[in-house]
């Protein structure tokens, strides 16, 4: 196999090497197998330029704009020399650098909406728009917020609004000019509710042909948005999100003036820096009813979940630059006479990041296939989507923060240093576990999904078809570690069925991981499959074993599991094969193991 540029680092003594000028595309082949394994063939060539371009860019020109940008927050003029109101957000030339990339020359936000992007004949799958997402969000995760909203924001208008609205609005929120570009977000947020939508106070009164809005929204991203979809509680409407209706609110009115609602001011966040997020007055804004006038909260979530999905994107993305930081980290230094790689325990931690790491990316490309097979009208893959989205916004998004965390560590005190990427891709992930829905709140639209949704008839259906449908012997028998698992997940998940509990309520969280961990394995194994039918070796198998120890047995004599890691690190992490004789000592242990441990206890 061909040596890519991570491959090629030899340790310099002293040196501080970072991942600079690298394709993150060519140097991703875990990324190259998925691409294999979802889609044509035919779609597979023709795509490669695409992404290698694509990959090319965010290694070099985005990820420098990206720092840049984050270094040079945006502006807030509320008002101009005249003493007029204006509210304008002055952004850094490198943020709008990165906006003409984005939506431009990528057409990420387009690129399912219509034919044509980058000449691709047909509107991307998700499956290959969400590749092409996730080599951008390695360098740059702030923009990715807007363009994820006015992609979900153009959805819900086409599903959902009047033709007038659809033929005024769409064709320049999908629009690849960014000098004729509008914007979308979403303004749902409000001091005393918070994730408690149902409490929301800002009004909507009846004004002729629209709405006026009143109130105070709290956390409202890209806020210099041209539209936004705004929940607001028509008058006299019923208390709790049933009242709610859902408004596309204008920046700018018919005659050129700006809308009525004032941007009182930017947050200082933690992390997404680049990205204007505000706090803004409705002082009788207009607004337009969008769908059913009784449904604004059911229509708003059908963009939450397609961003929760575009959030664990993201934050997988995060987890592979951050690994490939820490890669090059420790194959470019030196301590104690070695390179760090030779080091046991600095081994154990690169590993322990590349399963994370190439786990989530399973995940999250099994669910864009899915979200494809629900768009196509599969009654099935629609309940599928539905607890598979809550599922990987809980785990993904967290995990994010600790794989950046890890990598930083593993940098030392370079990485602790804004000079360098690791801490912005710190503060960065930790908005994922936040928007969209917080953990705690996720775990339990997990267990509503499972509750009211049949999703978790669905996700048991799906997962066994998955261990089912598996030929090679060796991944068989892995399968079988899978299955012995699934007992006990099965019976919790007719608990949850039959009705809601303080108890499932109380582990809710530990059961969203749990299940986490099972429906990845699950992928790793059918990923396996498809590596051996293709002659590229027990890799994959491999990862799952060493997953599977981890994450779902949590066996505590873990010696020969170790001592594995520390012979074969570098061929996992090269793409090297894996022979056959590895695989059966592994699995014969661990079938013993689980065998022993699944023993009632005696009395």
């Amino acid at each position: 196999m061909k040596r890519n540029h991570l491959q090629s680092l030899e340790p310099k003594l002293g040196g501080m090497p970072e991942a600079e000028g690298l394709n993150f595309f060519l140097d991703d082949l875990n990324l190259n197998l998925l691409m294999r394994f979802y889609v044509s063939e035919d779609e597979y060539e023709k795509v490669l330029p695409l992404l290698s371009k694509m990959g090319e860019v965010a290694g070099t020109e985005l990820d420098e704009l990206s720092r840049e940008a984050d270094q040079n927050p945006p502006e807030l003029i509320s008002y101009n020399r005249q003493g007029e109101r204006v509210d304008i957000i002055r952004y850094h030339p490198s943020y709008h650098r990165l906006e003409e990339i984005g939506y431009g020359e990528f057409g990420l936000v387009v690129m399912s909406h219509r034919p044509g992007v980058m000449g691709w004949p047909t509107p991307f799958s998700r499956v290959l728009k969400y590749a092409f997402w996730y080599l951008f969000a390695q360098s740059e995760f702030g923009l990715c917020c807007p363009m994820s909203m006015t992609d979900s924001a153009a959805r819900v208008i086409e599903q959902y609004a009047s033709p007038e609205i659809k033929n005024k609005y769409i064709p320049r929120m999908v629009s690849t000019d960014t000098s004729e570009l509008w914007t979308g977000a979403q303004f749902m947020t409000e001091k005393q509710g918070g994730s408690d939508v149902g409490t929301n106070l800002v009004t909507a009164k009846k004004a002729g042909d629209h709405w006026e809005l009143w109130g105070d929204k709290w956390f409202c991203s890209n806020v210099s948005a041209d539209v936004a979809l705004v929940l607001a509680r028509p008058e006299g409407a019923s208390a709790g999100t049933k009242g709610l209706a859902m408004f596309l609110v204008p920046k700018k009115l018919e005659n050129g003036e700006r809308n009525r609602y004032r941007i009182n001011r930017l947050k200082d966040k933690l992390g997404t820096r680049d990205m204007a997020s505000g706090e803004v007055t409705f002082e009788g804004a207009v607004g337009y009813v969008i769908g059913n006038i009784d449904s604004g909260f059911k229509q708003m979530m059908s963009m939450v979940n397609s961003s929760r999905l575009s959030n664990a994107v993201r934050s997988a993305a995060m987890m592979r630059r951050s690994f490939t930081e820490a890669l090059v980290t420790v194959r470019g230094r030196k301590a104690f006479g070695q390179a760090l790689i030779d080091l046991p325990l600095m081994r154990e931690s690169l590993f322990e990041l590349l399963l994370i790491t190439e786990a989530a990316s399973s995940a999250i490309f099994y669910t864009a296939h899915v979200f494809d097979q629900a768009e196509g009208n599969h009654e099935e893959s629609k309940k599928l989507l539905r607890i598979l989205t809550p599922l990987l916004k809980g785990t993904v998004c967290k995990q994010a923060r600790y794989v950046t965390a890890e990598a930083m560590e593993i940098r030392g005190g370079n990485g602790y240093i804004e000079e360098w990427v690791n801490p912005k891709l710190v503060r960065d992930a930790h908005v994922g576990s936040i928007w969209e829905g917080t953990t705690n709140i996720v775990a339990l639209d997990v267990l509503r999904a499972i509750h009211k949704d049949d999703g978790g008839r669905a996700f048991i259906s799906d997962l066994e078809k998955r261990l089912s449908g598996l030929k090679n012997a060796h991944v068989q028998r892995a399968a079988e570690l899978c299955r012995g698992k699934m007992e006990k997940f099965k019976e919790q998940v007719e608990q949850i069925v039959q009705g809601r509990s303080l108890e499932q309520e109380i582990s809710a969280k530990r059961f969203m991981v749990r299940m986490y961990h099972l429906f990845t394995a699950s992928l790793l194994l059918q990923e396996a499959e498809f590596q051996l039918s293709s002659n590229g070796g027990y890799r994959k198998l491999y990862l799952f074993i060493h997953y599977f120890q981890r994450y779902l047995h949590l066996e505590d004599d873990t010696g020969i599991f170790d001592k594995n890691v520390n012979e074969w690190l570098d061929a996992i992490i090269d793409w090297e094969s894996i022979p056959e004789n590895i695989i059966d000592p592994l699995l014969t242990v661990m079938e013993k193991n689980v065998k022993v441990s699944s023993k009632a206890p005696t009395k």
